[in-house]
């Protein structure tokens, strides 16, 4: 099984990709993920996001990407 993860970095995208790695692939990437696989972890690029998952064709797609900022969050509502 080919498993797309959203959010490697934090706490619980961390986590996940060692619970889920006996199920199969993890393909794990965040915001930041830049690499010649060209692949897009940035929720606000949809067209790159999109052709990540053409490009991985995964069978499951877990989003662990948070926000964490609190404070910022509510200022710029």
């Amino acid at each position: 099984m080919k498993i797309l993860l959203f959010g490697k970095r934090g706490q619980v995208g961390w986590e996940l990709q060692r619970s889920l790695a006996p199920l199969g692939q993890v393909i794990a990437i965040d915001l930041d993920h830049v690499g010649a696989d060209g692949l897009c972890g940035d929720f606000t690029n949809r067209p790159g996001l999109a052709g990540t998952v053409r490009r991985v064709k995964p069978d499951v797609i877990v989003n662990a990407a948070a926000y964490t900022a609190v404070d910022k969050a509510e200022s710029d509502h």
